[in-house]
């Protein structure tokens, strides 16, 4: 899995990473209440935000190679 996020550009996986922080609360939310589910939902949640966080910190890395490279 993490081969596959590496492979994406840093711009698409910044894009990525920051819509699932944004997007994700919001659809449980909605979803809430057609499902009630109590601690699934911060299960959920939390596998969510850490994908999101390994996009970006995909992104990070390499802008930060990139920029290192330059000098």
């Amino acid at each position: 899995m993490l081969d596959k996020i590496k492979a994406l550009s840093e711009k698409v996986s910044f894009a990525i990473g920051f819509s699932l922080i944004l997007f994700s609360p919001i659809v449980l939310f909605l979803m809430s209440f057609l499902f009630p589910s109590g601690k699934w939902t911060a299960i959920i949640q939390a596998i969510v935000w850490g994908v999101a966080t390994l996009f970006i910190l995909s992104a990070a890395d390499k802008r930060h190679s990139r920029i290192g490279k330059k000098r």
